[in-house]
């Protein structure tokens, strides 16, 4: 064939990449790419038609090869770790690339009887280098730098390493760049580039590396985390605090937001050394000190403050005030302008007078102490968050000299108050009589009040019979004149008409004045009743609201069940509006299924209604669901799948097949929504085997133990057995425990000859298949195998686990072997015949004519019997002897059987 047949090579690296195919003839190279660590793929094809003798890959080392892996002598070799080959026309490889000395040129080569081709790879070995970054910090003359290293180790061939700062490149007159490259005994390298800058000026929280190699697909971007520094918040501040009874000033100097931490110091201009505190509290920073308020009155303190963000230090002053203390001034709460002379005249019976007293500085805090001529303060007067107040009415003993002392540490000032009480001149003012009706919290609330009368009215109440209520009485006094008010408490509405009647007696009256007022009919509550239906999560929920509208006070609502007096948990909201009426709502939510086909009923109770009212509504039965069951065969799988559908209201997932204990569970619920209605599919997967024959069930199971099924039956099937329509000879006895070889015998050189097969059984499809004893199979067309040679074959016809064979032995003759046998059946017979004939004939001469009659006619019953060996059998009119007959194949062809089969 010479150099007839193709050479097709093929090099594939890394699987995840695809295949990469490449036409080349015997002097071309491939140049190729392998990754370390990776997978290389080598694959060389021969597509010629000459027999190969060998078949290998080798790689060439100086002016030497090496056999790798192939096929020598036909048998396979493999060395290096590379993988077994294909076939001998396939020489496809796959070695682990674990080192850069698999670099190298690797040669395929064919060799025939007639002719060796050869084709060449060179294989390139790169490595993919691990990227590690660092971050690390070193100060300099006092100056912080940091430096972040990133490195690219054991990459082949050597990576690149730039640097992005906030995506930008670094610049040069703040970053510098070293780079160190590292060369390696296995040929590979490490690259190190170390960015660094000083702290303070790089106001970016992060630098980022950017590493390019071959065996990388993009570039790759490794981003550290870096140190920054933040100019901080300073300021100064002063609090006064108290401590064992003395006071203090705490300075602070305070920063906050800054990065690094700041330095900060605190200068008094004094030369006693104080006592400092450093407290550090997530980014804030304070420098405290403490002393006491008196000692440094009027001092400056400064805070300095030193950071690198700082150009230069920064200072902040704070001056402490000079404490001072002045005389009080009077302020009554009488009304009157008092001269600064600081006289105060009081009523006689003036009731709760309070003169309040006011110091005017910068102290904290003072004590004050007062005197009422140089005694102690008189029964009734006390001292009161500073200032003077008479507990009760003012009388004569409440008249004198009152002096004040207000103190803190060093500091003082004194207050004299000069008190004149005024007589009284007693004159009858008869009480100004008012009755008001009105409504609070769902009570009618009546107040009749007696004001501004002297001396103090008095005031009581006439309630209407059979009605019990709370009432209550207060007085104040104001200017000498009394008011006293008496409120009684009834219920805001009533069925029936109610009257109150107020009392009040004085002594500008000659007789006590009456005052009544009539409470109004309530009118009745508006009830009303709503039921709303949800689902949630296959179950059905009724929420039910009595809403009451009527006037104070609120309803009170209750809830029945059915008949009896069982209760059910419920929620109840009160809503009071702006012009009087009230709501009252209750709802109670319930699973529908708990109380169908009941009653639940809303009581409402109110002061309107003489007895309490009732509204009802009736809660339905929950439907059943829908329930159906199938069995269907899967395609393309041994398994059989039960289906069992369920379509309703809140179906849920209470759907199971009711299976034996043999049976192992392989069931999948599918449920989905359409509105409210669930659908529910419940399928289970099986073996015929382990049902057939048997009924499977559904099973529903509702609330409370109701419960639902659907049965269906799985057939039994058989196949009893594979029969051949064509006339076939057995060849071992029907009643050994042997299985029968049918013989059937063919003619040559006959094409696309049939043997009809048949079935018998009640499956409703099966598989029918042939194989010959080489273990090949026969070309089947339907239900007929098509010869192509003789030998023997086995049929059988499966369906799942039933199946049936039959086993037949085809006879090939040519039609010299079917002619001469023919022939010799031809002659055997007519001999037979006339033999018979000779018989007949002797014994017709000795009867008469009608016992010849009977001779001739068994005879001719005798021929025919010997001759009925087949129905398909046809007996030529002529002598000549044409002893074949034709077996009716497929599509038109036919097959010839001899006469000399039905004999054997």
């Amino acid at each position: 064939m010479g150099c007839s047949g193709l050479l097709i090579l093929v090099l594939v690296l890394n699987v995840a990449h695809g295949l990469e195919v490449l036409d080349v003839d015997e002097k071309s190279v491939l140049n190729i790419t392998a990754v370390l660590g990776e997978d290389m793929y080598l694959s060389c094809r021969y597509q010629g038609e000459s027999q190969i003798l060998s078949a290998e890959w080798q790689r060439r080392i100086g002016a030497k090869s090496k056999r790798l892996v192939g096929y020598l002598n036909g048998k396979p070799f493999s060395h290096e770790g590379f993988s077994n080959l294909q076939s001998l026309t396939n020489l496809t490889v796959q070695k682990k690339v674990r080192s850069v000395d698999v670099e190298g040129e690797y040669i395929c080569e064919f060799t025939t009887e007639e002719f060796g081709i050869q084709g060449s790879v060179f294989v390139t070995v790169e490595a993919r280098p691990d990227i590690q970054i660092q971050v690390n910090a070193d100060t300099v003359n006092g100056t912080h730098y940091q430096s972040v290293s990133c490195s690219a180790i054991g990459g082949k061939p050597s990576p690149q390493i730039s640097w992005l700062i906030n995506n930008l490149p670094p610049s040069d007159d703040l970053f510098t760049v070293d780079m160190n490259n590292t060369l390696h005994s296995d040929r590979t390298s490490t690259l190190i580039s170390t960015l660094s800058f000083p702290t303070h000026l790089q106001d970016e929280d992060s630098v980022t590396c950017v590493v390019r190699h071959p065996t990388l697909p993009n570039r790759t971007l490794t981003t550290a985390r870096v140190q920054t520094y933040t100019k901080p918040n300073v300021t100064i501040k002063a609090e006064m605090i108290q401590q064992e009874g003395n006071d203090f000033w705490v300075v602070s100097c305070i920063s906050s937001g800054g990065r690094p931490d700041t330095v900060m110091s605190l200068a008094l201009s004094t030369t006693e050394d104080l006592h400092r505190e450093n407290n550090t509290n997530s980014d804030v920073q304070e420098l405290s000190v403490r002393f006491l308020v008196t000692e440094y009155e009027g001092h400056n303190v400064t805070c300095v403050f030193d950071h690198p963000k700082f150009t230069h230090t920064e200072s902040r002053v704070l001056t402490l005030p000079t404490l001072f203390l002045s005389s009080a001034q009077l302020d009554s709460e009488l009304g009157n302008d008092f001269p600064a002379t600081e006289f105060l005249e009081l009523q006689e019976g003036q009731s709760d007078a309070v003169i309040s007293l006011k110091v005017t500085g910068n102290v904290p805090h003072y004590n004050v102490i007062c005197k009422k001529d140089r005694g102690p303060l008189p029964d009734g007067v006390e001292l009161v968050n500073r200032s003077l107040t008479v507990q009760g009415l003012v009388a004569h003993q409440h008249a004198g000299l009152y002096e004040c002392v207000f103190s803190y540490q060093h500091l003082q000032a004194t207050q004299q108050i000069n008190v004149t009480v005024k007589p009284r001149v007693m004159q009858l003012v008869p009480p100004t009589i008012r009755v008001d009706l009105r409504t609070e919290d769902g009570r009618s609330v009546i107040e009749c009040s007696a004001a501004d009368a002297v001396p103090a009215a008095n005031v009581s109440w006439l309630p209407a019979e059979g009605v019990s209520g709370d009432f209550w009485f207060n007085s104040t006094s104001h200017n000498g004149s009394h008011s006293v008010r008496g409120v009684l408490l009834l219920p805001a509405c009533s069925p029936w008409e109610l009257t109150a009647e107020c009392v009040i007696n004085h002594p500008a009256f000659e007789e006590p004045e009456n005052r009544s007022i009539t409470l109004p009919l309530c009118a009745p509550p508006d009830i009303t009743l709503n039921a709303s239906t949800e689902w949630k999560d296959g179950r059905m929920y009724t929420k039910v609201d009595c809403s009451v509208d009527s006037v104070a006070p609120t309803a009170a609502i209750s809830w029945h069940v059915g008949n009896t007096d069982s209760n059910i948990s419920y929620h109840t909201q009160r809503e009071a509006q702006a012009d009087g009426p009230v709501s009252a709502r209750s709802s109670v939510h319930f699973l529908s299924s708990l109380y169908a086909g009941q009653n639940l009923t809303c009581t409402v109770k109110h002061p309107s209604l003489k007895a309490p009212e009732k509204r009802t509504i009736h809660i339905p039965v929950h439907k059943a669901p829908q329930l159906s069951v199938s069995v269907v065969r899967q395609q393309g799988s041994t398994l059989w799948l039960a289906v069992c559908d369920c379509r309703g209201e809140g179906v849920g997932t209470n759907l199971a097949w009711l299976l034996p204990e043999n049976a192992k569970s392989q069931t999948s619920l599918h449920s989905e929504y359409e509105g409210h209605i669930l659908k529910a599919r419940l399928t289970y997967k099986f073996p015929l085997e382990l049902h057939e024959g048997q009924n499977l069930t559904c099973l529903y199971q509702f609330e409370h133990g109701i419960k639902e099924q659907r049965t269906v039956h799985i057939p039994r099937y058989y196949i009893s057995s594979v029969t051949i329509l064509n006339h076939t000879t057995p060849l071992q006895s029907r009643y050994t425990d042997q299985p029968v070889t049918y013989r059937l015998s063919l003619h040559d050189n006959h094409h696309h000859q049939k043997i009809l097969l048949r079935v018998e059984g009640n499956v409703p499809d099966y598989r029918l298949n042939c194989q010959r004893s080489d273990g090949s199979f026969a070309q089947m067309d339907g239900a007929a195998m098509i010869l192509q040679d003789g030998g023997l074959y086995t049929c059988w016809a499966s369906f799942y686990h039933h199946r049936a064979t039959v086993s037949i032995h085809v006879e090939v003759m040519t039609e010299e072997e079917q002619f001469a046998l023919v022939a010799m059946i031809c002659v055997s017979s007519a001999l037979a015949v006339f033999l018979i004939l000779v018989v007949l004939l002797c014994v017709c001469c000795k009867r008469n004519s009608r016992t010849q009659y009977k001779v001739r006619h068994i005879s001719t019953s005798i021929e025919f019997s010997i001759l009925r060996v087949s129905p398909q059998i046809q007996i030529p009119p002529y002598p000549q002897c044409n002893c074949t007959q034709y077996v009716e194949g497929s599509k038109g062809d036919s097959f010839q059987t001899s006469w000399w089969n039905y004999f054997l």
